[in-house]
């Protein structure tokens, strides 16, 4: 068993009575703008913290402006307000760690053997799809939730029943989640040897295949959809082997740029839509770029040093930071504005997401106390 990481020192003072659960800070090469300077940012600080019972550890968490949705200890979901205090707690077996989706009735879960339902106002247990494959956070697209799978499907199936609608086989395992809109859903997989990898677009209603895309293997992130400044049709982001983010046209998948990066992607870290015509993309050697969806030109970049695998990046949050959990634990926290800075805190960092009111909620795993925190200043 691995021993629980301890804090080296405090980040900031604790607000609204909570334990602060992020401590110890460092620079993080600092960000690099075009005129190097960087204005003084505001102070992290924590406004609530939520104990998962011992000893289970916390997963990924979900969050839209009216709650927070989290696993825990692979059994477990729970559902805060909020201000971080529980509404309710459903316990149901082989749940996975990675992020639910919220729905404004309904709470879905991948479980180690498909998909599970939960309603959202009490807890019920709704339904489960049994697909016999692992899934990854789905995307609601219409009456169907769509996920891809780790042993390499694409399967539509009926919020409202549970049934599956229609399933696609993919060339290869799909490790990280998919993007979607009402009419449009993609994902990226990679073959078992390495040696192919591409990205795959569906019409969601049907199943029906619109498009398919090699990406260089060797690395290959979940897929993000970006709309570029102006306006139009979203672009269909990913990293991939060839240590570059590869926009793809969403109505054809043709590439419309390619941005050089300095690691390969990972499956679980898909790009962000940072809003106003820019993308946040994250590589597996830890760092994060902010790029411009028109033309993939940079506007901002950070390094934390380590290796980004599971989770994030989240934000902007209302300080204009951007998050990135890194696999020894710690996350890196930036923007174009503000210091970056790497956050080493009582545990591992499971996972990241935008919380209610902008906050930033951190999950955290193998610590003496397991939590989902909501930080504010970032």
């Amino acid at each position: 068993m691995t021993a629980p990481r301890r804090s080296l020192s405090r980040l900031a003072p604790v607000v609204v009575g909570a334990t602060l659960a992020i401590a110890g800070c460092s620079n993080a090469g600092g960000p690099r703008t075009t005129d190097g300077v960087h204005p003084r940012a505001e102070p992290l600080r924590t406004t609530w913290r939520w104990v998962a019972p011992p000893p289970s550890y916390v997963g990924m968490p979900a969050a839209d402006e009216a709650g927070v949705a989290v696993t825990y200890g692979h059994s477990h979901l729970v559902l805060l307000d909020g201000a971080g205090r529980p509404r309710w707690t459903a316990d149901r077996a082989r749940l996975r760690d990675v992020a639910p989706r919220l729905t404004p009735d309904a709470v879905l879960v991948p479980t180690e053997e498909g998909l599970a339902a939960f309603e959202r106002a009490t807890g019920a247990f709704r339904w489960e799809a049994a697909l016999g494959e692992r899934a990854n956070t789905p995307v609601v697209a219409g009456s169907l939730a769509v996920v891809s799978t780790w042993e390499g499907s694409l399967v539509g199936i009926d919020v409202e029943r549970g049934t599956e609608a229609w399933r696609l086989p993919l060339p290869g395992p799909s490790l990280g989640p998919v993007a979607g809109t009402a009419g449009l859903v993609v994902a990226t997989w990679s073959s078992g040897n390495g040696r192919a990898a591409g990205m795959v677009a569906v019409d969601p209603a049907s199943g029906r295949r619109r498009w398919t895309a090699d990406l260089p293997p060797g690395g290959v992130s979940g897929p993000g959809l970006v709309v570029p400044a102006g306006g139009g049709p979203p672009l269909a982001v990913a990293v991939a082997g060839d240590l570059a983010a590869h926009a793809l046209a969403s109505d054809s998948g043709a590439e419309r740029w390619r941005a050089p990066l300095e690691g390969a992607g990972s499956p679980e870290v898909a790009p962000l839509d940072a809003g106003r015509g820019a993308v946040v993309v994250a590589h597996r050697l830890g760092g994060m770029s902010l790029l411009d969806a028109a033309d993939g030109r940079r506007r901002w970049d950070a390094s934390g040093d380590g290796a980004a695998v599971r989770g994030g990046p989240a934000g902007p949050g209302p300080a204009g930071r951007f998050a990135l959990p890194l696999h020894d634990g710690r996350l890196l926290v930036g923007g174009p504005d503000v210091p970056a800075q790497v956050l080493d805190p009582p545990g591992r960092v499971s996972g990241v997401a935008t919380g209610p009111g902008g906050t930033l909620l951190v999950g955290v795993r193998e610590a003496t106390d397991n939590d989902l925190t909501a930080i504010i200043g970032w």
